[in-house]
């Protein structure tokens, strides 16, 4: 069924090799610093060896691994984009006026969140390499249901600013995660489908939240109010879920429940070319500031700040952009139903189009596309026009697909478990700024039509989409040159000893400037 070769030992001591030129001038990867001990687990689970399956056995761990892998990440990504949008909810349903917040106040609750995000994201991204990524996420999941249940304790702005602030710092976690775990499961040509399936999860959570805060908005004999109900039913049933992920979740391949010894080894195997391994725990200084001087770090980070701005301020003030088009507050929940099931749509449409054509640049710019026309239609639209105002604000959600795809590239072209945390974490750290700021465009005195938001959201979008173009340019330049390299270099690629260095080089955990034969994916 399956045939292996044995592995030399691999040797502790190398030459220097420039970071960002990578070195063609030999054939093995013995040329690099790298011990067992820096090796990706992968490595030790295969024991050196490469081992070839049948497609069919292949198939069959992958459909296991949809089976049961998939519904984790996209419940709880439902779950937690309905907890994060919650404050939405209540602000049609009563928490302004209990709370005795003015405009600038809930303002600041929005942004908040996005405080603690950035607080938390660099110390959860080295407990993500450090801990079990199961364990650590589900841990963070039951802290933030509990924290989520106290909004509903809060009787002032004070008490909601630290609430929110918490709920941000925790829910941190899940984004970062879920793309390394990603990364880890599936092959390059499969992980945008998969990302798109559990970003996806965020307009089915749209939709439903809508739905509920809807009915619970015509609650008016309780003893508690329904925007209070609204927090204690979200929080409970996410402290839940995260007590079952505490028990179920794997944390990589290797003590997956539902794989047997013989299927843990092929998920192992089927990844391998990725030139990426199932993440080592070891934190690795040299991939770290790699990672900073990678100029794409930094393109990641600012196309994430730029479209983030527009989905911050859409995020928190969504329902009540969609009241200024003259509905009411209970009839503006209902409507808000609709953007989620375009984000829903769109996420499953273009992520299948970018892994099919294994292009992910130039899906996610004809993405940001329709937001940046949406922003422009609800800016110049008179109010009379009410159904081509909600056209316009549903084309915003097709932004999301945009940034999915992006994290399907940072995901596909960042090698080295420590580089890609690392990358990660920039660009998470741009989505928390961008939507701590988004909130701030929404000013009071520009209600009711919010003419200066909307102007800002169509410019930003419009922005992020040409840091999409320079990206991709870089990644061209850099694959041409490459191939340039690799015909100087008189390397034989056909050479079944090449091919067997390459193949153990990538389970070495080696970043992707260290990686000579590997190409960006544009």
């Amino acid at each position: 069924m399956a045939d292996t070769t044995s592995s030399p030992d691999v040797k502790t001591a190398a030459p220097e090799v420039s970071p960002s030129k990578p070195d063609f001038s030999v054939g093995d990867v013995e040329k690099f610093n790298v011990g067992k001990r820096e090796m990706d687990p992968a490595m030790a689970a295969t024991g050196g060896a490469i081992v070839h399956y049948s497609d069919d056995a292949y198939a069959r761990v992958l459909r296991k691994i949809d089976t049961h892998m998939l519904p984790l990440m996209c419940w709880i990504y439902l779950v937690q984009f309905a907890d994060k949008s919650s404050l939405n909810y209540s602000s049609l349903m009563g928490i302004k006026t209990d709370n005795h917040l003015d405009g600038y106040q809930y303002s600041w609750l929005g942004s908040i969140f996005y405080a603690g995000y950035i607080f938390w994201e660099f110390p959860t991204t080295f407990l993500l390499r450090r801990l079990p990524i199961g364990k650590y996420l589900s841990v963070n999941i039951i802290i933030w249901g509990a924290v989520l249940c106290c909004h509903a304790a809060t009787t002032n702005w004070a008490g909601l600013m630290i609430t929110r602030c918490l709920l941000g710092a925790f829910e941190a976690t899940i984004t970062p995660g879920f793309v390394l775990i990603t990364s880890m499961w599936y092959k390059q040509n499969e992980q945008a489908r998969r990302m798109g399936y559990w970003l996806a999860c965020n307009g089915v959570a749209t939709i439903i939240g809508s739905l509920i805060a809807y009915g619970l908005s015509a609650v008016t004999h309780s003893a508690l109010e329904p925007w209070k109900i609204l927090f204690l039913l979200f929080g409970l049933i996410t402290v839940v879920t995260g007590s079952f992920y505490l028990w179920y979740m794997p944390d990589n391949q290797l003590n997956a429940r539902f794989l047997n010894e013989e299927e843990k080894l092929i998920a192992v195997e089927r990844i391998r070319d990725n030139f990426q391994g199932i993440g080592s725990h070891l934190w690795k200084w040299n991939q770290f500031w790699e990672a900073l001087r990678d100029p794409r770090t930094w393109m990641y980070g600012l196309y994430s700040l730029l479209m983030n701005i527009p989905n911050g301020g859409i995020t928190v003030f969504g329902g009540v952009v969609i009241r200024s088009f003259g509905f009411d507050s209970r009839t503006s929940l209902l409507l808000g139903a609709p953007g989620g099931a375009v984000d829903f749509i769109a996420k499953l449409v273009f992520p299948w189009l970018s892994d099919y054509f294994m292009d992910r640049s130039l899906f996610s710019f004809i993405a940001i596309l329709f937001p940046t026309l949406g922003c422009v239609l609800m800016t110049v639209i008179p109010i009379e026009h009410k159904g081509a105002l909600l056209f316009g604000n549903y084309l915003i959600s097709f932004a999301g697909a945009s940034w999915c795809l992006v994290m399907v590239l940072i995901s596909n072209n960042t090698l080295g478990y420590t580089k890609k945390a690392t990358v990660n974490t920039v660009q998470i750290l741009g989505y928390a700024a961008g939507n701590w700021i988004g909130p701030q465009t929404f000013r009071s005195s520009d209600a009711p039509m919010y003419h200066t938001g909307k102007t800002i959201m169509a410019v930003l979008y419009g922005c992020s989409a040409l840091v999409l173009v320079a990206i991709r340019v870089i990644n061209v330049v850099e694959n041409k040159r490459r191939d340039r390299a690799e015909a100087a270099s008189g390397i034989d690629l056909n050479d079944p000893e090449v091919q067997d260095q390459i193949a153990r080089s990538k389970f070495m955990d080696l970043t992707d400037f260290e990686q000579p034969h590997f190409r960006y994916v544009l």
